[in-house]
């Protein structure tokens, strides 16, 4: 069986480096570079044209690395003097461009060269990673999807780090995996030196080392749910790991503090970048634990949202297209099947502890997802293996109880055993409470920006289900312009008022299409029984109309305000207009809402 595993990861990995070599060799394959790659290009582009599905994601870069990071991975790994140099960029993955540069003879084209080796070497360690928490064969299905998922083959052509970033991580949950599972010396010295790979690819991977090895040293020495009972070999272990890391990555930390006053300038150099992203003023003085300081003292409750949705929904949301070339069907299966590993994963103590590593390697990244280019694929990245590890040990674990049952080994009523049932209900409840949260925490991240007197916006989007009452459509639109279509002629917006100030609200809204303006709808504004509006429609088919109107303080000072919308009639959404094609023709339509802005008024 052992054979037969090593033959299939051989020809996966195989399989995902001419993929990742293909998107190389049309993305840059036209640049001077020395005349043997050519000649391994241009043999093997044949063999991985014919392996790439229809509609690949790659074509050719005219103006190669420029803007972005891999320039100054370029201009950095020239100018590397020694590896352990104090410098903005840690050295595992300038190290790495400088031996590709070396090999390819100084040509731009081997900072691609080096993350294509790590993006294939990761699908090795994600094998690793899922033989030493699962199963072989959930090994084998993990390395498969990452070999083959485009999103990822795209980003190993383009010279970014991140893929030696996601290598390092599969690779030190590994290791981590298996000191748990054996303390011993040797694990351990393996572990610790993997993690300071990890901590000099990227010095934010502190943020999980280590809390893995402090779950390492304090997990439950058996099964009796005492969680702070411990043995002294995963003790000895997690020291000997975390020793090992503090003397490899000592150095740089050293030489940066000489140079820049700051053992973690690496880090905190950065917080530049997205102060700017949020339009604050350049102050080099505050770091990056400062910056997350002040935005949960001046915004908890929209920071723990942000944060929540960083850890556990934008992460695992953004990846998965990258198989829908090959089949959506693969896409969704996998996704689904991730999600309940994760979930099933909190039962066993590997799971538990890939948990922690997935939560808190994705830390430095929880808070500014939204800003700037923070949404960009290739920062959680690193979360892809956990993700198709899950996904495999779902469908490995799936298919193994659906082989009992069907060979008559266990029956039904012995496979659902009173284990599974539990987990299943505290699954479903687990999704439950995480739905909910989801959907109403918007709702007071708005009431805590209004409450400190700022002006918001309540837009359509995937989170809005706390504002708009049942009788909206779903979304609709392209680019910003996403709207939601009033199905009747009363329907509701709910919106805190918290101040016992006047307030402006203004409606970006639109009614239908129809040729006859005097049989365009009204719109009357309630709240609590009271007319606060009329809105009558201005046909501009350049935007979207605006409608202001205010609030008087006697109606504010709430956390809940229903304000109704009650339009004089409906109109069939086949008599109104382009804008509302989308519907089935027969249904009645009154008007669609872009968003809703909210100002309280200073005085």
């Amino acid at each position: 069986m052992r054979r037969w595993t090593i033959i299939a990861l051989t020809a996966i990995t195989l399989f995902g480096a001419l993929l990742r070599l293909d998107a190389v060799t049309v993305r840059y394959g036209w640049m001077d570079h020395p005349a043997w790659a050519v000649r391994i290009e241009q043999s093997l582009l044949p063999v991985s044209q014919a392996l790439r599905p229809a509609g690949t994601p790659w074509s050719r870069v005219d103006q190669p690395y420029v803007g972005g990071d891999p320039i100054n991975y370029l201009k950095f790994a020239r100018e590397m003097r020694h590896f352990y140099q104090a410098h903005v960029r840690e050295p595992v993955f300038l190290a790495l461009t400088r031996m590709m540069l070396w090999l390819m003879r100084d040509s731009d084209i081997g900072i691609s060269y080096a993350s294509w080796l790590a993006g294939t070497l990761a699908i090795v360690a994600t094998y690793l990673l899922g033989a030493a928490a699962w199963s072989r064969a959930a090994g084998l299905i993990a390395a498969a999807a990452l070999a083959i998922e485009l999103e990822a083959i795209t980003w190993a052509a383009d010279g970014w780090r991140d893929d030696t970033f996601m290598l390092a991580v599969a690779l030190c949950a590994w290791a981590f995996v298996r000191v748990l599972q054996r303390p011993t010396t040797a694990r351990a010295l393996a572990a610790g030196a993997l993690a300071a790979f990890a901590c000099l690819t990227r010095i934010s991977a502190l943020s999980f080392v280590l809390p893995a090895l402090l779950w390492i040293a304090f997990r439950p020495s058996d099964d009796q749910g005492r969680w702070w009972s411990w043995s002294r070999s995963p003790v000895r272990a997690a020291g000997i790991a975390a020793a090992v890391t503090a003397v490899l990555v000592a150095p740089f930390l050293i030489n940066c503090w000489r140079a820049t006053g700051d053992p973690f300038f690496a880090i905190n150099y950065h917080t530049r970048y997205y102060r700017a992203a949020e339009g604050l003023p350049l102050d080099e003085s505050v770091g990056a634990l400062d910056y997350v300081g002040g935005k949960l003292r001046e915004r908890p409750v929209a920071s723990v949202d942000t944060a929540g949705v960083g850890l556990l929904v934008f992460p695992f949301t953004n990846k998965w297209s990258g198989f829908n070339p090959w089949s959506p069907w693969l896409a969704t299966m996998l996704r689904w099947a991730a999600a309940a590993g994760l979930i099933l994963a909190l039962w066993y103590p590997e799971g538990r502890l890939l948990w922690v590593i997935l939560l808190t390697s994705l830390v430095p990244y929880a808070l500014t997802w939204p800003l700037g280019g923070g949404s960009e694929w290739r920062f959680t990245q690193h979360a892809y293996p956990i993700y198709l590890v899950a996904a495999g040990s779902a469908i490995a674990g799936g298919a193994r109880t659906l082989v009992r049952v069907a060979t008559a080994r266990v029956g039904w009523r012995a496979a659902l055993t009173r284990r599974r049932i539990q987990q299943a209900i505290a699954c479903l409840l687990l999704v439950a409470a995480g739905g909910i949260l989801y959907v109403v925490l918007p709702y007071f991240v708005i009431y805590e920006a209004l409450a400190d007197g700022e002006p918001v916006s309540v837009a359509v989007s995937n989170r809005d289900r706390s504002f708009f009452s049942t009788r909206w459509s779903g979304q609709s639109g392209s680019g910003n312009v996403i709207v939601r279509v009033a199905l009747a002629d009363r329907v509701w917006v709910r919106l805190p008022l918290p101040r016992p100030v006047d307030y402006t609200l203004t409606l970006r809204m639109d009614g239908p299409g129809v040729p006859d303006p005097a049989y365009q709808p009204r719109v009357t504004v309630f709240l609590e029984n009271r007319a606060l509006a009329q809105v009558r429609f201005k046909d501009d088919p350049t935007r979207v109309g605006a409608y202001r109107f205010v609030v008087p303080r006697d109606l504010a000072g709430r956390m809940f305000r229903r304000f109704d919308l009650v339009a004089s009639h409906t109109v069939r959404a086949d008599q109104s207009g382009p804008r509302f094609a989308w519907l089935p023709g027969e249904t009645p339509v009154a008007f669609y809402l872009w968003y809703v802005r909210v100002e309280p008024n200073s005085k």
